[in-house]
């Protein structure tokens, strides 16, 4: 079923699980850099992923993208990189975006910075972080605006509150994966990302 024929007001928890949760799993492959997606919420979850993937030596660099919520006052990515380097992370590996308000700014500016670092056309494949229920979206954002030579592997914490097995059990998240799983379905339809048959 393609994203598009949802109804995003009437979306139950099959149809959620559908639009959220059919994403990739890590391939593990490793890459030319790991890109950590900033968020208000989860953002010790994604560092944790990210540094324990530096550790694995799956990439030399990290880029942590994200600037300033509506409510905060250091960009999301420069808090980030604060926490990385508390976990042993050194700095010299770490890059940052601090400039994006969402996720197509997230991908739109995090290009520039990684054109600055690498050229774009020397990167073979990028190691995505952020939390599972973002996934989907991030996918399709990367595939719409990212050039189309340059690999993925998409990974997350299984264990987040935001994963398939979890999100229904508490309330405040619930609402956070149904605002996601509604907003997907009209971005696509708006034409801010392209379709998908699920």
């Amino acid at each position: 079923m393609l994203l598009s024929n949802f109804d995003e007001d009437n979306l139950n928890i099959d149809d959620i699980n559908n639009i959220l949760f059919t994403i990739p799993r890590d391939d593990l492959k490793n890459g030319d850099c790991i890109w950590v997606f900033g968020s208000s919420v989860d953002i010790e979850e994604r560092v944790m992923v990210a540094v324990k993937l530096y550790r694995d030596k799956r990439a030399p660099f990290i880029l942590f993208s994200g600037g300033k919520g509506k409510k905060e006052i250091v960009p999301e990515a420069k808090i980030m990189k604060e926490m990385a380097i508390s976990l042993g992370i050194p700095e010299e590996a770490i890059l940052t975006e601090e400039e994006s308000y969402n996720t197509t700014e997230n991908v739109l500016c995090s290009m520039l910075i990684l054109e600055r670092k690498f050229l774009l056309q020397n990167i073979n494949r990028l190691i995505v972080v952020s939390s599972p229920f973002h996934i989907q979206r991030l996918s399709l954002t990367i595939s719409r605006y990212m050039p189309k030579w340059i690999e993925y592997s998409f990974c997350y914490d299984e264990n987040s509150s935001t994963s398939k097995k979890n999100w229904i059990y508490d309330s405040v998240t619930k609402k956070r994966v149904e605002k996601e799983a509604k907003g997907i379905v009209y971005y696509v339809k708006n034409k801010y990302i392209d379709d998908k048959n699920i």
